[in-house]
């Protein structure tokens, strides 16, 4: 079975999100095996907070009636186009829709200041865009999921704690909250002043997203480094670098504090030697989710989309097709 990673020279361009309109850059129809499936890759934007997000909306090729659809965004700091075509492409093959899209300020999507992590405001991004995907003439509204990664997954499990419309959530090494004894008030202190003095109107403060063991960086372990690198080839758009007042929004951030209310399947992913979104901790958020399915893979947080990334799109895939039903050509798999 043919299960391509659509590759950038079919990435839309956004020249104007300020048009208003919903749909720029145009279509672009993707036919990686001819024989099996096509796929229509569509750049689109949609509000959020009285700013326009970019989004990119996979589409699989003449399906027989309305689609499930599934929304997904970036981790920390990162552009739709890191990891995310890979499971839209894979779900697209399933005959699920999928909207993927840029938080304000990264990537193609507006937002000032560039790189600042609004935590709040990312989760009810996720919000905006399910609206989005919700209202297209092509989607089952009543057929929607939420996918995740690392912090997008923390963001992810709050919307299916509050929003009904979700009916399947797949999140893989998902952030539920940042330990911050180990921190130190010091640096607790340096990163509510960075907050503070940006709120103020100064200048932000940066530092950069991933480095090497021992630079200066949010993330330096787990492979971090050389995961960017490989992952940025295709991200044009991608800053390795955000404000120090997102560290600040990030030790304040709890996105998992009402998951007893979730009602629809939930299925994770860990990786048991994690140190960024550690497993354990993960693992005891999850644990009030009653429709809960976890998978358990040996490896540190990078190293599950390196050394296990056909395992993780694969379950994927096959999760939300079980929740949501797939349209395959004329035939609906319920």
């Amino acid at each position: 079975m043919c299960r391509p990673r659509p590759r950038r020279s079919y990435r839309p361009l956004y020249p104007n999100l300020n048009s208003g309109s919903d749909t720029v850059g145009g279509t672009h129809t993707v036919r990686p095996c001819a024989q099996e499936y096509v796929m229509t890759l569509t750049a689109v934007t949609f509000p959020s907070d009285g700013i326009r997000l970019a989004g990119d909306l996979y589409l699989p090729g003449h399906p027989s009636g309305p689609l499930p659809g599934v929304v997904m965004a970036p981790g920390f700091g990162g552009v739709k186009e890191m990891l995310m075509p890979s499971y839209a492409a894979s779900l697209n093959e399933a005959g699920i829709a999928v909207l993927a899209f840029d938080y304000a300020g990264f990537g193609h999507s507006e937002g000032e200041p560039r790189q600042h992590m609004d935590l709040d405001a990312q989760q009810r991004a996720y919000r905006h865009a399910l609206d989005y995907l919700a209202a297209h003439p092509g989607i089952d509204g009543g057929r929607l999921g939420v996918f995740g990664t690392s912090m997008s997954g923390g963001h992810a499990l709050a919307l299916a704690a509050s929003d009904t419309r979700v009916r399947s959530t797949v999140v893989l090494i998902p952030f539920t909250g940042l330990d911050v004894s180990g921190l130190g008030p010091g640096l607790l202190d340096m990163l509510e002043d960075a907050a503070r003095r940006q709120e103020a109107g100064e200048p932000p403060q940066m530092i950069a997203s991933t480095g090497r063991p021992g630079e200066l960086a949010a993330m330096t372990t787990d492979g971090a480094w050389e995961w960017m690198e490989r992952m940025t080839a295709d991200a044009p758009g991608y800053r390795n670098e955000v404000t120090l007042a997102s560290l600040w929004n990030l030790a304040n951030y709890h996105p998992t504090g009402d998951l007893a209310a979730v009602t629809a399947p939930v299925h994770a992913i860990l990786a048991t030697d994690d140190a960024i979104t550690p497993a354990p901790a993960a693992r005891r958020a999850l644990g009030s989710v009653e429709r809960l399915e976890v998978v358990e893979i040996p490896r540190t947080h990078f190293e599950l989309f390196t050394d296990h990334l056909r395992e993780t799109i694969d379950l994927t895939t096959r999760w939300f097709a079980d929740d949501l039903g797939s349209v395959t050509g004329s035939r609906v798999r319920l």
